[in-house]
């Protein structure tokens, strides 16, 4: 259950309502392209979300072992913004009834020649984001922003996609309590 107020969001934990601040903005239109890894079918068939046992852990130790050789590295470094690691969810048309989506995970960048043949590009649309940073821990608060803010704003998501940035200076790993992640959903608003 989630109860909404001036950017505090109450979320019921054990029996209590527990006050998450949860600070909220619309960017406007904005751009994406990625490099990075992809994965498709359901990531959570051999491990429990948010875990690196999971095939999205799998893909980002697999990224992260391309970007290190030094070969890689090489055709990279020229056009990655450093730094930040983007994770990015698409449900394809039939995600409901099979509940296999794409897992993209990779570097912004600010353009490319040449990139490695094990990796992949990809251009979002120019787009308004609603954005949003959360403690890593707080697995609530996505599920917060799709199933009750937007149904209650004037906005709808505008593409079946969701971002997530880990940003090295503010995230560590899952399991550290004060590690955050941003979040970036594609909106539009509603007609």
């Amino acid at each position: 259950m989630f109860i909404y107020d001036n950017n505090h969001i109450y979320i019921k934990e054990r029996d209590k309502a527990v006050k998450i601040k949860i600070e909220h903005k619309i960017i406007g239109e904005k751009s994406f392209m990625f490099v990075g890894c992809v994965y498709y079918g359901d990531p959570f068939h051999s491990a429990k979300e948010w875990t690196i046992e999971n095939e999205i852990g799998k893909l980002w130790q697999r990224f992260y072992k391309l970007t290190s050789s030094r070969k890689n590295w090489r055709l990279l470094r020229k056009f990655i913004i450093p730094n930040i690691g983007y994770e990015l969810h698409i449900e394809p048309e039939e995600y409901i009834e099979t509940r296999n989506y794409y897992v993209f995970v990779g570097f912004e960048i600010t353009g490319y020649s040449e990139i490695p043949l094990e990796m992949f590009v990809k251009a979002l649309p120019k787009i308004n984001y609603l954005t949003f940073t959360a403690k890593a821990m707080d697995l609530d608060s996505g599920e917060y922003y799709f199933k009750t803010w937007l149904p209650q704003s004037k906005y709808e998501q505008a593409y079946p996609y969701v971002i997530q940035a880990y940003d090295a200076q503010r995230f560590k790993s899952l399991q550290d309590e004060e590690s955050e992640i941003d979040w970036y959903i594609p909106i539009k608003q509603k007609s």
